[in-house]
């Protein structure tokens, strides 16, 4: 896969977990801007080839924050409440 076929799979779709509706693939790869989202990989696994995907079409500083744990909800959270006691 080259750069040039970044689009090949972007009309391929799927349930957004985190966003609760059905989106193109196109949308994953750029959720961020330039960068793809950070649960690329959980989602879409299954379906097409990612990590070929990602190699082929991403540095690895562009994607080195894909293999971060994400964040808990309850963390998250909690950031949240803190914050705003502090304000």
């Amino acid at each position: 896969m080259e750069k040039s076929s970044i689009g090949k799979y972007d009309q391929e779709e799927i349930y957004c977990r985190k966003l609760g509706h059905h989106l193109q693939f196109r949308y994953c790869r750029q959720e961020q801007q330039q960068f793809p989202c950070a649960s690329l990989k959980r989602c879409w696994q299954s379906r097409i080839p990612v990590d070929e995907f990602l190699v082929n079409s991403f540095s690895k500083d562009d994607i080195s924050f894909i293999n971060v744990p994400p964040v808990s909800k309850m963390n998250t959270i909690l950031e949240i409440v803190l914050k705003n006691q502090k304000k």
